[in-house]
């Protein structure tokens, strides 16, 4: 099967310098998801309900455009491209929809729904598998009685899994940052919240220049932590200087990211008791 048997038509655009605000009311009213981002009729980025931070999501868009919280450097797919290869582009870039372009043209846009729909149906499986056990061994290896061992794939060197990725996206508004300043950004943050990985869709830092010539507090560092299953937790931290804004920044959003699932983890044991049944003769 190809993208364009499953693919939507036509597709919703909004320009990146228009309020988050209105993007949100737009995907209501359409009742979608996603929304492709132009700039002068080229394609920029995509956003998301969950990049607008849905139901609760007021505060994180109030004041906002839409270039400041898109997904931006978008993956694209061809008509052609097979249903398998566009369920292996997702999981492998972390994305949840493709915009399909034939040639410079915007003909639909394809999402994880859709992907998901059509392999419910049978019509292929996706390539990327979990690595599973070893059910057969050399004819050699054998127990007593003839029965073979079955054994499973261990990891080189006795190295433990690498944690799930957890892209750090960085916007500057009024604030100049070069690559090594980006990428060490990127290092504190990895650093501070990836023990919480497993449970981190992406982390969103927003930097900009709050005064300027005026004087006062100069830089703000927005971060919007997106959850896998919770609401995005949105911190601010603001300082005279660039790095005491995200030291700021990272205090907040390391505590706010901790209690949000510690109180899943609260909620879930709660839902275990009360289901328990106790049974008497």
């Amino acid at each position: 099967m190809r993208v364009h048997e499953i693919m939507s038509t036509p597709v919703e655009t909004i320009g990146a310098a228009e309020p988050a605000s209105a993007a949100w009311s737009r995907m209501r009213q359409r009742r979608i998801r996603h929304l492709v981002v132009t700039d002068d009729s080229h394609l920029v980025g995509i956003l998301s309900e969950r990049d607008l931070g849905g139901r609760n999501g007021a505060v994180l868009r109030k004041g906002r455009t839409v270039e400041e919280l898109m997904t931006p450097g978008t993956v694209t797919v061809q008509p052609n491209t097979t249903l398998r290869q566009a369920a292996n582009l997702m999981r492998g870039r972390q994305v949840g929809s493709l915009p399909v372009l034939e040639g410079d043209r915007l003909v639909g846009i394809v999402t994880a729904t859709d992907v998901l729909d059509a392999l419910g149906r049978g019509s292929t499986r996706p390539t990327i598998r979990a690595e599973r056990p070893t059910q057969r061994s050399p004819a050699s290896a054998t127990r007593r009685g003839g029965r073979p061992i079955v054994r499973r794939r261990t990891r080189a060197s006795g190295r433990t899994d690498a944690p799930p990725p957890m892209p750090v996206r960085i916007r500057a508004t009024g604030v100049a940052l070069d690559r090594r300043t980006r990428n060490d950004i990127r290092r504190r943050f990895g650093d501070r919240l990836g023990k919480f990985a497993p449970a981190i869709e992406r982390v969103n830092v927003g930097l900009r220049d709050v005064n300027g010539p005026r004087g006062g507090v100069d830089t703000a560092c927005r971060v919007a932590v997106v959850l896998h299953g919770l609401p995005s937790v949105v911190v601010e931290g603001r300082d005279a200087s660039r790095r005491g804004a995200v030291n700021r920044a990272l205090a907040g959003v390391e505590r706010a990211v901790r209690r949000a699932l510690q109180r899943r983890r609260t909620l879930r044991a709660r839902g275990r008791r009360r289901g328990a049944v106790v049974s008497t003769a």
